[in-house]
């Protein structure tokens, strides 16, 4: 298999952000100069070294082989072109979200907005419950804490009907 431009390229839900496309842009880069420098050395059979769980998960989804030189290329090209393009999305909740969370979140991103959309997640503990979602061009507050606030009269209400 020769990758090409029309290949289908798919990130797999493990890779949730730029930090992981770093690593990946960054392993690939050594794993390249070490498989240079063996075929430099004349090595007749040239091993591909251990890869991270993170770049495995990739070369399955991907089926590149990365003891093809132009494999390894296009994929360094194709990570340079996602950390440069793809859609970001900023997610802040109060407390960490579990892993399995974020991959169901990531999940359906990736479903119904695009592809390749990277995901990044801060704290902030003023939010409560829900969170606060940021894309280049947009801010919503899904905070119960902004919900609360724009029914205070119904809460006051329902706490003075109580005797609270």
């Amino acid at each position: 298999m020769e990758p090409s431009q029309t290949q289908q390229f798919l990130l797999p839900v493990s890779v949730v952000g730029l930090v992981d496309l770093g690593r990946l842009a960054r392993e690939l880069e050594l794993l390249d100069a070490v498989l240079h420098e063996a075929t430099l050395r004349g090595d007749i059979e040239v091993k591909v070294p251990k890869t991270s769980h993170l770049m495995d998960q990739l070369i399955e989804a991907t089926r590149v082989d990365l003891a093809q030189p132009k494999h390894r290329e296009w994929l360094a090209s194709t990570l340079a072109i996602l950390k440069q393009q793809a859609p970001r999305v900023h997610m802040s909740f109060s407390a960490d979200p579990s892993p399995q969370f974020v991959a169901k979140v990531l999940q359906w991103f990736r479903t119904e907005i695009h592809p390749y959309v990277l995901l990044t997640i801060g704290l902030q503990p003023s939010i409560g419950a829900g969170c606060m979602l940021r894309t280049t061009n947009k801010y919503f507050d899904l905070s119960l804490a902004k919900n609360m606030s724009k029914h205070t009269d119904i809460l006051m209400q329902k706490l003075r009907g109580q005797g609270v």
